[in-house]
């Protein structure tokens, strides 16, 4: 299993030192998210550039930002993150070159995805990730049950022919040390974890042990 760290949706001082810090102690895996100025919900992709800026080049390899394929693409990162509903249907071409992972606000969008999107965020699991984004936590059972029914189904000769790979499977949602054991339980290849980094005061610390405890499992 592997650990994607979100942003905090607000810069602060030692933000890009603390996140040097954690690639430098096994970060593989960062979500960038920001806030736009002025009141916007999104940062812009002047934002995303100037932020970018101010870490090393090759970590870029490193980073999804939460925009369009088309933005993962001219800010040379990863991927990118974005609403599942906005890779269904008909796309451009060079969308399906980019590393994309599907942000889905329900269950269901899981079984609409088009086999060439990488991964799937699913959640809150727990607790919505953000006050300013406010949805109903999924609950462990419901997201277990949910995924072992994919499980059974991706077995059928059917469905197997209809896809060639199935999406990493990203859990979000209130995840920290305390409910670790929980998630282990699930079928899924990672866990999306914003608070459960941010909210400490030594927050390279609180990435090191979560990261070596997700990575055993």
């Amino acid at each position: 299993m592997r650990l994607w760290l979100v942003t905090c949706p607000d810069n602060f001082a030692a933000e890009y030192d603390d996140i040097e810090k954690m690639f430098h102690c096994g970060l593989t895996r960062l979500i960038l998210d920001k806030r736009g100025r002025g009141g916007n919900a999104r940062a812009s992709f002047d934002d995303y550039e100037r932020w970018l800026l101010s870490l090393p080049m090759d970590l870029r390899d490193r980073i999804w930002v939460r925009g369009t394929p088309d933005m993962a693409e001219q800010l040379d990162v990863r991927g990118c993150v974005c609403e599942a509903q906005s890779l269904l249907g008909n796309v451009p071409e060079s969308w399906k070159r980019v590393n994309c992972v599907a942000l889905c606000r329900n269950l269901e969008q899981l079984d609409d995805l088009p086999e060439w999107v990488s991964g799937a965020l699913i959640g809150p699991v727990f607790q919505p990730q953000s006050v300013y984004e406010p949805v109903h936590s999924l609950g462990i059972e419901i997201l277990a049950e949910k995924l072992a029914m994919l499980e059974k189904n991706s077995d059928t000769p059917e469905i197997s022919a209809q896809r060639v790979s199935k999406p990493q499977i990203i859990a979000f949602g209130g995840i920290d040390h305390e409910n670790l054991d929980d998630i282990k339980k699930l079928p899924i290849q990672g866990v999306s974890v914003l608070g459960g980094i941010w909210n400490y005061a030594d927050s390279v610390n609180a990435f090191i042990k979560l990261n070596r405890v997700v990575n055993s499992f």
